[in-house]
């Protein structure tokens, strides 16, 4: 999939707030004989195993592993698990061509998702109460260090910096599904603490 195939989605929640994902990060175990990656084009050796960066694309895959064990192949800047496992197969695809074994282990799971977004409001982010005034969730604000309130929410393990602007991004969700609800949930601690 090149760079001009791919399109960005955009959704939005029932109160109206826009968002997309824009990047995943997938896992899955593949078994492969002894390889020395290296030597197929368009991978490189790193310190802990091997990168492969597909031409005409975003997407990284970090494969790591010894030679004689299960590897990990971590797949980065997909915009869905089909997109991820077309990557994997290619690679596995590629190691076949030269008489070596692979075969998929666990397919790719997601690890975390990246979603960027808009309030649709300016914040005013020195009047969000910091520590632990919600229980599930914290709140730090150290504009000298970072320009965004980073608010995490331990129901979705994952973290919001929410920028002055209205616009945000989220880390850390596992799951497509949980995308809104916790957009919801940020929209919810501000309507109770922001005046």
């Amino acid at each position: 999939m090149t760079k001009g195939d791919r399109r960005k989605q955009r959704f939005e929640t029932g109160s109206g707030v826009e968002y997309s994902p824009h990047s995943m990060m997938h896992k899955a175990i593949v078994r492969m004989d002894p390889t020395k990656l290296e030597m197929l084009n368009g991978f490189e050796r790193t310190d802990n195993g091997h990168k492969y960066a597909p031409p005409d694309s975003n997407v990284r895959v970090i494969i790591s592993g010894r030679d004689w064990s299960n590897k990990r192949l971590f797949v980065y800047g997909c915009l869905s698990s089909e997109e991820a496992a077309e990557y994997i197969e290619k690679i596995i695809n590629r190691v076949c061509e030269i008489g070596h074994e692979a075969t998929l282990l666990e397919r790719p799971e997601i690890m975390n998702i990246a979603v960027s977004g808009d309030l649709g409001t300016p914040l005013q982010l020195e009047e969000i109460p910091l520590g632990d005034n919600d229980p599930g969730l914290t709140v730090e604000y150290e504009p000298e260090q970072f320009p965004a309130a980073i608010v995490r929410l331990d129901d979705f393990s994952a973290t919001f910096m929410l920028y002055s602007t209205g616009r945000f991004v989220i880390q850390g969700l596992r799951r497509t599904e949980d995308i809104e609800p916790a957009i919801n949930r940020i929209q919810t601690f501000l309507k109770t603490t922001v005046p």
